[in-house]
């Protein structure tokens, strides 16, 4: 199935210092560790990337932390999303909505 560039959605969980990301609308998904601290959510019925977990989001340096993390990934794993969102993310990042 051809997602195209899906619009992106996020929440953070201050307390717990997590950050959600999610690509299009809401789909059953399981989760695999990428490292320690990210998880890529995948969709069961293709296999796409549709969403990131990210444990210890601030601890790691904010968006831009994350960003040059994924950097290595992002053509290897199949997570465009990342890669057309990033200036997005940048944009927006704020204390108040992803603490960047």
């Amino acid at each position: 199935m051809d997602r195209g560039m899906n619009e992106l959605t996020w929440s953070y969980d201050g307390d717990a210092d997590v950050l959600y990301l999610s690509f299009g609308e809401p789909t059953p998904a399981y989760g695999d560790h990428l490292d320690e601290d990210i998880v890529l959510r995948y969709s069961l019925a293709d296999e796409s990337v549709v969403g990131m977990t990210i444990l210890g989001f601030r601890e790691m340096g904010g968006i831009d932390a994350l960003l040059e993390r994924l950097e290595d990934f992002v053509s290897g794993l199949r997570i465009p999303e990342i890669a057309a969102h990033a200036g997005e993310l940048r944009e927006k990042a704020s204390a108040e909505t992803v603490g960047g």
